[in-house]
């Protein structure tokens, strides 16, 4: 693991407990890097707490080839920025349903005022101004402070909203059920959980607050692409997209969370690559994930 903030109590650390770390910095060299990793690795995954990282290190694309020279497997190599403008453009790019809001349309529609960058954009305020920049990661925005609670507004309420670039304005989707979904993949093993909402008026519902969990595993992702009739009782419809998703990404290790409307449609509104875990939990999930 290729890591940067994003260690202890991390996913990965759960599910690949025998993994080691190799403690990551934005200026380092490719040969200090490769002086770490032992004669024995066989999977290298960059787990970097950052929204855009294709510059971290300067020179990533030599790192990977020196890495794959070894004959070691590079994990999420082509996935490098997770802001979400970028997750909408990808979505569009595959022609997957998009939430991405323009300026022109219904003034009375509710739109959702997001950070540009995951988790709030929290872990880029710790770089400096000077590494950000060399980075190439969003400003901070001048209209949230870090506050997860994202504002909801009409369109007709936005002004110069449309010109922060550290803001991603998305349009809200809410269905009367109260469901949400997690998805959670390692290599081609996935776990889809679906939630419950809370009774909380807030719009922007977290999985701690969930009234209920169910998980479901599938152990190729990749054939729910074109075979999403499990027999199960999730949206067909929801494991297409999530598996197109992945596939189009090329994503090998993540989490990604997605809504959905009242008609069975869904969108992908955020994709972690640095997933969370907390405390132990999900046993079943974490066996499953980890081959057992």
């Amino acid at each position: 693991m290729y890591e940067w903030n994003a260690w202890e109590l991390y996913a990965i650390r759960e599910w690949r407990p025998n993994a080691y770390r190799i403690g990551a910095l934005p200026h380092d060299e490719v040969a200090d890097v490769l002086d770490r990793v032992t004669p024995d690795t066989t999977d290298f995954l960059v787990h970097l707490n950052l929204s855009r990282q294709a510059m971290f290190p300067k020179q990533r694309s030599e790192l990977f080839a020196a890495l794959r020279e070894r004959g070691i497997r590079i994990l999420n190599a082509d996935v490098c920025d997770i802001t979400k403008k970028h997750v909408q453009a990808e979505c569009q790019r595959l022609g997957l349903p998009s939430t991405a809001a323009t300026r022109g349309g219904d003034p009375d529609e509710k739109l959702i005022l997001k950070s540009e960058c995951n988790h709030g954009g929290l872990k880029e305020r710790l770089l400096d101004s000077d590494t950000r920049i060399r980075l190439g990661l969003p400003p901070e925005s001048a209209v949230l402070d870090g506050n997860l609670d994202y504002p909801v507004m009409t369109r007709s309420e936005l002004t110069d909203h449309w010109d922060d670039d550290g803001l991603a304005i998305e349009r809200l989707i809410e269905n009367r059920k109260g469901l949400y979904y997690r998805a959670y993949l390692l290599q081609d093993r996935i776990v889809i959980s679906r939630f419950v909402q809370s009774d909380s008026a807030n719009p922007v519902q977290r999985i701690k607050g969930a009234r209920s969990r169910d998980n479901f595993h599938y152990l190729e992702c990749s054939r729910l692409v074109q075979s999403p009739d499990t027999d199960d009782d999730l949206s067909p419809r929801l494991k297409s997209i999530v598996a197109s998703f992945v596939d189009g990404i090329q994503l090998d290790f993540g989490a990604m969370d997605v809504v959905e409307d009242d008609d069975d449609n869904f969108y992908v509104i955020d994709l972690n690559i640095t997933p969370y875990w907390g405390s132990p939990g999900q046993p079943e999930m974490t066996a499953f994930l980890r081959g057992e």
